[in-house]
């Protein structure tokens, strides 16, 4: 796409280079990369010879474009468009009464999407009689139509009898899967409730929505996504649709992302797919390959989530051997995996809720890493608690510690459940451990990853001449930006303002380099020169000819 050049002015610019962390202003090129950063005086000089236009900035607080390391683009964007929100408050006496508001709210949206099924988010288990969600609080309101309701971690559902049937399930005699459960009533018979691996018959029974639709979802989650800064993301469970949709925006030129998606190779549950063409896919995943889509990715789930009632994830036992009960694949399944993977050069991102996992991940990655010690950096996804003796491994094997979701890192659940959310930060940075966030979007209502910046950003300390927010604001700045970059291979072209790079960048009603990162409100979205969110309610605007500040 070609732009005009521009040259911008007046900024309070932090680069995130750490060779000139600051600049006055910077050139934006006709390809919508960085053609030259400097002082006021030496871009008015360049802008002035080229003929180009200028834009003040006004001393606005401007940084590169945030790093989403792990969201769920499409199915977060599912939620808000024809999915039901009952609120994950609701209990016995009101779920129903919930659904049939959010069914009326959204009324055309929920249909055909997925057929006839249903679909809504969230409840919270401990919010009905014994902590046990059952089908008979559905089955009066929804006798016929098939209804799956997440819970709060999006690992578990509900299904009324309806949904039972068309998924295909036996309410009376249906035995456990491995890595899954299906919760009974004293009786034996299926309460409706499925944990983890049960779930997969479920989604695999669903029709999968039209290609015109999942567009028009990646778009909007885009377009959320621009709200909130974020100019690249890594989507953590991608399948088939998903990447022919991408193939097609790319070819019609509305792809304002960096989006690197990591194919889902075990289990399928979140891609809603079989193994067989999501293995497929992962072998001809090159062909998806585009200016803006990067798919040399691959995604595991290694166990569960760490979230009452259930805590899926695994722990160690006292003798520091991961729970095997808790493990969703075998040691043999993901080395086999992983070392053909990793031989082509395709980043593993493996799913890691408890000391257990990381330790069996880390475990395989090592036997791989013998083999092959020049090959990619993989990743841990969430990292919320780690043995402290598998941290130095982490390093020593070249491991990003992912740490998502970012809404964790300011709940209550950390105090609640101190041993499972950890979230070491500053050990995993002491010993030289690569660390990105990732907002985990699908959990939370928004990719907003401030407020849970907010809360980490004295976790690094402080540090001679600098206040723990000063310290833990250049080390988050350049976590959400540089970091994320070089965990994709990518910091050559993004991460930070530098000549050559792409020009995705934005505009922030305060310093965060100073780790001001309570209340922050991005003003202004650019993907590559080109101004693609501005903030209206506090009187900025797009115009075709200019941006207006």
């Amino acid at each position: 796409m070609s732009r005009a050049a521009a040259a911008y002015i007046h900024g309070h610019v932090y680069t995130v280079d750490e060779r000139k962390p600051w600049a006055e202003a910077f050139i934006v090129s006709p390809s919508g990369r960085f053609e030259a950063v400097g002082t006021n005086e030496e871009i008015l000089d360049l802008a002035k010879e080229q003929s180009l236009p200028t834009y003040d900035l006004k001393n606005v607080f401007v940084m590169p474009g945030i790093h989403d390391a792990h969201t769920h683009l499409l199915l977060a964007s599912m939620q808000k468009l024809n999915e039901i929100d009952i609120g994950s408050d609701s209990t016995a006496a009101t779920i129903v009464e919930n659904i049939k508001n959010g069914l009326s709210a959204c009324a055309c949206a929920c249909a055909h999407v997925r057929g006839d099924w249903l679909i809504a988010n969230f409840y919270a288990g401990g919010n009905f009689p014994d902590g046990k969600i059952d089908r008979k609080y559905l089955d009066d309101a929804f006798p016929d139509r098939p209804l799956l309701v997440r819970d709060i971690s999006c690992h578990n559902i509900v299904l009324n009898s309806a949904g039972l049937e068309r998924a295909g399930y036996d309410t009376e005699a249906q035995e456990d899967p491995p890595g899954g459960k299906y919760v009974r009533r004293p009786d034996g018979s299926l309460t409706g409730e499925l944990v983890e691996a049960a779930t997969t018959q479920a989604w695999s029974r669903l029709p999968q929505p039209p290609v015109s639709y999942v567009k028009e979802a990646i778009l909007y989650g885009i377009g959320m996504s621009h709200r909130f800064g974020i100019t690249s993301v890594q989507e953590a469970s991608a399948n088939t649709i998903y990447l022919h949709a991408l193939r097609e925006l790319e070819q019609e030129n509305r792809l304002q992302m960096e989006v690197f998606p990591h194919i889902v190779h075990a289990p399928e549950t979140f891609a809603a797919e079989s193994q067989e063409t999501l293995h497929d896919l992962i072998d001809r995943s090159d062909t998806f390959c585009s200016e803006h889509v990067h798919t040399r990715f691959v995604k595991f789930w290694m166990d569960g989530a760490p979230i009452p009632p259930h805590f899926t994830h695994c722990d160690l036992d006292p003798d520091g051997i991961p729970d095997e009960k808790k493990l969703l694949l075998s040691f043999d399944a993901l080395l086999s995996a992983l070392i053909k993977h990793d031989a082509r050069g395709m980043t593993c991102k493996i799913h890691c809720a408890g000391e257990g996992s990381v330790r069996r991940a880390l475990d395989v990655l090592e036997i791989v890493r013998q083999s092959n010690p020049a090959g990619p950096q993989h990743e841990l996804a969430h990292c919320n608690t780690i043995h402290r003796d598998d941290i130095p491994r982490m390093a020593k094997l070249r491991i990003t510690a992912e740490m998502s979701p970012a809404i964790f890192h300011e709940t209550s659940l950390t105090a609640n459940f101190p041993h499972i959310f950890q979230w070491p930060f500053k050990e995993l940075q002491e010993a030289g451990v690569h660390i990105t966030v990732g907002s985990d979007w699908i959990l939370p209502p928004t990719p907003d990853i401030f407020p849970a910046l907010a809360a980490i950003v004295e976790r690094f300390g402080p540090e001679p001449g600098k206040t723990a927010e000063e310290v833990g604001g250049e080390k988050i700045c350049r976590i959400i930006t540089l970091s994320g970059a070089e965990a994709v291979g990518k910091a050559m072209e993004m991460g930070s303002i530098e000549i050559g790079k792409r020009a995705n960048f934005i505009a922030v009603d305060r310093d965060l380099s100073r780790g001001q990162f309570a209340g922050a409100k991005v003003l202004k979205t650019w993907f590559e020169g080109e101004a693609v969110w501005a903030d209206r309610e506090m009187g900025y605007q797009i115009k075709k000819t200019k941006f207006v500040l």
